[in-house]
């Protein structure tokens, strides 16, 4: 008896663009600035500016002062919020990007990260480094698919405990922890302001559900009247030019 043979059929997706392409980019630079580039060159281009009595002061004549306002969130000073983060991002993002689509969420990201770095420039002496801005903007995202039913989950508060809990025990800082938490908040509320994926499968269960529910659309609705009224018995007798003495009534015809 020939032994059957089992084929391991598997293909790798690259199902959350967005989310992988950044986690990537994350790590490639911490691996660079940590064991390639051992002066402290890139960890200074990877930190937001700061008020003029910080150490990297916003100076609008440097193009480097505006690449600092978005690229801060691809560095991280530590090993352990380094792996923490990345974790959260992976866990949240790709089905955030699945509800709202890639594109939205490059967005999100953007408007997370440029928010908490002007934020920073502006009241914070200290830089800010990490994806935190994102990992809040991911936590919010998640929450606000449990608020739309007028639910307050368990999880999204011991999230927010253990994330705040984190990120002080880390040396963030409270002031520095509160701008992430804006940037986040304002990179999800975002996705209610222009979310084209949601809007588009909303129409189509719409459709759906108007279709498998019986009821018909204004189309629908003309179509079936004119099918109606030309199977009427006053149309017929007109077609067939019916003899004066056809005793037959024409009382309406329905229409919708």
């Amino acid at each position: 008896m020939a032994k059957k043979k089992f084929k391991f059929n598997l293909k790798f997706s690259y199902d959350a663009p967005v989310t992988l392409s950044f986690v990537i980019i994350c790590a490639l630079l911490f691996l660079l600035n940590t064991l390639v580039i051992k002066n402290g060159a890139l960890g200074k281009i990877l930190a937001s500016p700061t008020t003029q009595a910080g150490a990297l002061p916003f100076i609008v004549k440097q193009p480097v002062s505006y690449l600092r306002l978005l690229l801060y969130i691809f560095g991280s000073g530590e090993v352990n919020n380094f792996i923490t983060y990345i974790l959260i991002v992976l866990l949240l993002g790709p089905a955030m990007e699945e509800r709202y689509g890639s594109v939205i969420i490059g967005i999100m990201i953007f408007v997370a990260a440029l928010f908490s770095g002007v934020l920073n420039a502006c009241f914070c002496v200290e830089s800010l480094t990490g994806p935190v801005p994102v990992v809040c903007m991911m936590i919010f995202l998640t929450a606000f698919m449990s608020f739309s039913n007028k639910t307050v989950p368990i999880t999204f508060l011991a999230t927010i405990i253990f994330f705040v809990y984190f990120s002080i025990t880390s040396g963030i800082g409270a002031v520095r922890l509160i701008i992430c938490i804006a940037g986040g908040l304002c990179g999800s509320l975002f996705a209610f302001l222009t979310s084209p994926k949601v809007k588009s499968a909303k129409k189509k269960s719409d459709g759906a559900g108007g279709r498998s529910g019986g009821l018909l659309n204004r189309a629908e609705k003309i179509a079936y009247a004119e099918e109606l009224d030309s199977q009427s018995p006053r149309n017929k007798k007109k077609r067939d030019s019916l003899d004066d003495d056809d005793e037959t009534t024409v009382v309406g015809t329905l229409r919708f």
